[in-house]
């Protein structure tokens, strides 16, 4: 244990990688999941198809696949740029969860009751109005508990980056263990990091969710109805 520990400013370096791959590719998923599982609701038919063909090519290879061809093969197409580890695996890990998560955004949007699009449309809001200021915020309360479920296997998700040379947390166990021989304890260090991680994550969704302006307002309602009953067994006993 104490030659593994001798290695901890190299573990803190890749433990830092490994948190800064997560947050680039949880928001870069949040951002396209809403994009995506918006024009998976188009009206328009030729988008919804596009989009859906769009999101069945990105889920069909794993995501190491995936990884390997941006990086490897990319390059050798005719005009297509090189790119960094780092930028390659934020990019594939991005999109990788962005289709998922089109999934659950679409299924939240949906759970949207028509009539707030209606109302908004007989209120002379345009249809990008509509969404963000009415339907999205609704539909958040169903979207951020199954995305912080996705966001969690995300975290994970980064363990593959090491085999395009991103020095993150594995590459620098793998490193440790080849320098020192204390498999055992370098990968039960290495499983306590990912556990701690995926636990903060959900946490951090946890609380998202509560202060949600429509989970607040359901809690208000709560509040009101059982103190309700309370406030008038207080009258009649005051009576």
């Amino acid at each position: 244990m104490k030659a593994v520990l001798e290695y901890w400013p190299a573990f803190a370096q890749g433990l830092w990688v490994t948190v800064w791959i997560a947050a680039c590719i949880i928001l870069g998923a949040a951002l396209g999941a809403i994009i995506l599982g918006a024009l998976r609701l188009s009206e328009t038919l030729a988008i919804r198809v596009a989009s859906m063909l769009f999101i069945e090519a990105i889920r069909a290879p794993s995501g190491l696949v995936l990884l390997f061809w941006v990086f490897y093969v990319l390059p050798l197409l005719p005009g297509m740029p090189r790119l960094s580890p780092l930028t390659a695996a934020i990019l594939v890990l991005a999109l990788d969860g962005a289709v998922y998560g089109a999934e659950i955004v679409r299924a939240g949007i949906e759970s949207v009751h028509r009539g707030q699009s209606d109302a908004c449309h007989a209120l002379g809001l345009t249809k990008l109005q509509s969404f963000t200021s009415v339907v999205l915020p609704q539909a958040l309360s169903q979207i951020v508990p199954a995305f912080g479920s996705l966001a969690r296997g995300m975290i994970k998700w980064t363990s593959i980056v090491s085999f395009i040379g991103v020095q993150d947390v594995l590459y620098v166990a793998n490193f440790v263990r080849g320098q020192t021989y204390e498999t055992v304890t370098v990968f039960c260090l290495l499983a306590a990091v990912y556990w701690i991680l995926t636990v903060l994550c959900g946490i951090a969704f946890s609380t998202l969710e509560r202060v949600l302006p429509l989970n607040r307002a359901l809690r208000a309602s709560r509040a009101s109805i059982q103190a309700g009953p309370e406030l008038n067994a207080s009258a009649g006993v005051a009576s």
